[in-house]
């Protein structure tokens, strides 16, 4: 089987997905007119699983994977409970920063825990307040906005219209689009389009919904880190990675929405082991 080969600055894009989708759905919702669409029943909602595609296309490849992950400690669960004789005990709970109805619905057995719970410790506060969030990145324009020239002097020449039509579909108008970080054009392209409908209707990520059921509960709520932390580090990388981090996320095509929808069945499935084997696999220059 033969996938698209991509390079190592595709994982750097998937990681700022995991580090900034909260902050990012805030930032675009600011920039673009809202769309009121049925996003669950668009198609840009689905991408292919590549895992189950591995599965019916190299059977030695897809039994490799699990081979690996079943070799990874604890691999099979998204939620623990942390116990110490004489203590409280805690809770860690991974999260995926999407507003799909199917990630961000809240379990019982997650309720329970906050219930039981002092606090809710979170990746980022700031970034659940819309306005603070938006304050923060206009504040922070220096690490988000170019300061001289533009994102298509920056990329290849044969890669503009690609960045155009993905900037014009997720509702950013590319004269706007060429003021931005590729770093932060690349995280925003590698979102599948109804993940930023959803937050233009409203619709909460799954790190929002426990905030809100914390605080409606009468727990306090702490960050771990703030929006500002998050854009420098991001920010200290070389703009030559960045943009090769761009250049590739658009010669990628449809498997960054793939790789997502990925690994948001590999969430649902408490199977997390098999996303680093996966991407090794599909992304051999990476390894």
């Amino acid at each position: 089987m033969q996938f698209e080969v991509v390079c190592e600055r595709s994982l750097f894009v998937f990681g700022m997905i995991k580090i900034l989708l909260i902050a990012i759905f805030f930032f675009i919702a600011s920039l673009s007119a809202p769309q009121v669409a049925a996003a669950q029943n668009d198609a840009s909602c689905k991408g292919n699983n590549l895992l189950e595609k591995l599965e019916a296309e190299d059977t030695a490849a897809y039994k490799r994977i699990l081979a690996e992950a079943s070799e990874i400690e604890n691999s099979e669960s998204i939620f623990w409970k942390v116990e110490k004789a004489g203590q409280k005990p805690s809770w860690l709970f991974g999260t995926m920063h999407m507003a799909d109805p199917e990630i961000s619905t809240l379990k019982d057995n997650v309720k329970e825990a906050i219930l039981a719970s002092d606090a809710l410790v979170i990746e980022s506060i700031d970034a659940l307040d819309p306005i603070a969030a938006q304050k923060a990145m206009g504040e922070l324009a220096h690490l988000t906005l170019l300061t001289e020239g533009t994102l298509s002097d920056l990329v290849e020449d044969n890669l503009e219209d690609e960045l155009a039509a993905a900037v014009n579909a997720r509702g950013i108008p590319m004269p706007l689009a060429d003021r931005m970080q590729p770093w932060l054009i690349a995280t925003t392209i590698s979102l599948p389009i109804c993940e930023i409908q959803r937050k233009q209707i409203g619709e909460k990520v799954l790190d929002a919904e426990l905030a809100d059921f914390a605080k409606q509960s009468g727990k306090e709520v702490k960050g771990l880190e703030s929006i500002a932390e998050q854009l420098t580090a991001l920010a200290s990388l070389p703009q030559d990675y960045r943009v090769s981090a761009l250049e590739e996320t658009l010669a990628a095509g449809d498997i960054a929405v793939d790789m997502i929808e990925t690994l948001k069945q590999s969430y649902l499935d408490g199977k997390m082991g098999v996303v680093f084997p996966l991407m090794k696999e599909i992304m051999p220059k990476s390894g």
